[in-house]
């Protein structure tokens, strides 16, 4: 993930220069400043604010560059009067994480208008806006992509460790799923791809609970221990997140009922994707439970 934001603020660079009419060389040499705004999904995001520090860090090695990072507080309108005051303000190109995937087509409008680069990271585009403007870019990991693997990992679990991991012994794999926003693109697309994955790989699975925890650790544990008191911890024999924060709110509802401490009788396998950073203890309940 560091490399794709890496990537996302070259790319903005690259569209800007080209726009200017430099080179990237002539354009450090000449010590020309290069005004580039990224506007973010949400600042209080703790996934995207740890990257909004590697992007900033990254752009302290380049001289000649002033990015101007906003908020878009999880809000359309805000995120479009963003966009509107860095055009006014005649920024050389915009990358942009929009609050969801429909609003993509007014900011790609606004941008093409004043003819600056626009480039879309985490929530991409439909394929309709990204063929009407020819400055536009998506940089993204593949949703479905991430989907598969998590489900896929939990697979792997399952079929190696069948005796112990199908624990009422009905040969059915009975999960949850924590989602991230409810309609949003990646949620729909991974929470998908668990499905596909289980039916291609053969695998009878009932799916006893499914429900919105916003991508949010604490939300997600409070939801883990309301399944857990419904079903009783032995009644679920897996969980899919569609993130770190929300496995990691899992993680801790298992311990907290005993399971996951390395006894392998007392462990629910509990599948996360993003590479969130996290604390170290939290990446030493990551390691304990298995999950990385």
């Amino acid at each position: 993930m560091k490399k794709m934001f890496g990537f996302v603020l070259a790319v903005v660079l690259s569209f800007a220069f080209i726009t200017s009419g430099l080179t990237v060389k002539s354009a450090f040499a000449q010590a020309d400043e290069v005004k580039a705004t990224v506007i973010w999904r949400a600042f209080d995001d703790q996934f995207q604010s740890g990257f909004r520090i590697i992007m900033e860090n990254e752009a302290s090695k380049i001289e000649g560059i002033r990015l101007d990072m906003q908020d878009g507080e999880n809000d359309v309108s805000k995120t479009t009067n963003k966009l509107e005051a860095a055009l006014t303000k005649g920024t050389d190109a915009v990358a942009i994480c929009a609050p969801d995937r429909e609003s993509t087509a007014e900011l790609m409008k606004k941008a093409a208008a004043d003819d600056v680069p626009a480039v879309f990271f985490n929530m991409e585009p439909m394929e309709d806006t990204m063929k009407a403007y020819d400055s536009i870019w998506y940089i993204g990991a593949q949703a479905k992509e991430s989907g598969e693997m998590c489900a896929q990992a939990l697979i792997n679990y399952w079929n190696a460790n069948k005796e112990i991991a199908d624990k009422n012994g009905d040969n059915v794999l009975q999960l949850v799923v924590l989602q991230g926003e409810i309609g949003q693109q990646d949620v729909v697309l991974r929470t998908d791809a668990y499905k596909e994955t289980l039916e291609a790989q053969g695998i009878d699975y009932e799916i006893i609970a499914i429900d919105t925890a916003n991508w949010d650790k604490s939300q997600a544990l409070d939801k883990m221990n309301a399944w857990i008191t419904a079903f009783g911890i032995d009644g679920i024999e897996g969980v899919l997140a569609n993130n770190d924060g929300m496995a990691m709110g899992a993680v801790q509802a298992a311990l907290n009922n005993g399971y996951n401490t390395g006894d392998s009788e007392k462990f629910l396998p509990i599948v996360g994707i993003d590479g969130r950073s996290a604390s170290g203890d939290e990446r030493w309940l990551a390691s304990r439970d298995g999950s990385e």
